[in-house]
């Protein structure tokens, strides 16, 4: 049986936290960095990996601790699952948020700072 995968949106990784439009149901995630600003990325701008992370449906929308996502030339494969405790009580959806993971994020202009790329999240289905 082949493997397949279900896309849960591509964003530009930014300075503040962005939701993907597709919530996630799967503990086994793809994850391709594309950088869009060559450019920049050779320059004296500062590259930077992403934090993602994982609010849960429950009551208080819980939030996950945060995930390093380094930039890749190859797509990596992450489990990530869901805590036990929620899984059990019936919470099977989650959305995903990324933001960079930088020590200058809030410090300097995002727009001209950063290096731009896109980071696109896949699920297993």
């Amino acid at each position: 049986m082949p493997i397949s995968w279900s896309s849960l949106g591509e964003l530009e990784v930014a300075d503040t936290w962005q939701t993907f439009p597709v919530d996630a149901t799967s503990d086994t995630f793809r994850i391709t960095t594309t950088i869009t600003d060559i450019a920049g990325w050779e320059s004296l701008r500062i590259r930077s990996g992403a934090y993602i992370r994982f609010t849960y449906s429950d009551l208080l929308s819980t939030k996950s601790a945060k995930f390093y996502i380094p930039v890749s030339e190859d797509a990596t494969l992450y489990e990530l699952p869901m805590p036990k405790e929620l899984r059990e009580e019936g919470y099977l959806l989650r959305s995903v948020s990324c933001r960079l993971a930088s020590r200058w994020v809030g410090k300097i202009d995002f727009s001209n700072g950063f290096a731009k790329w896109d980071l696109k999240i896949e699920e297993l289905m």
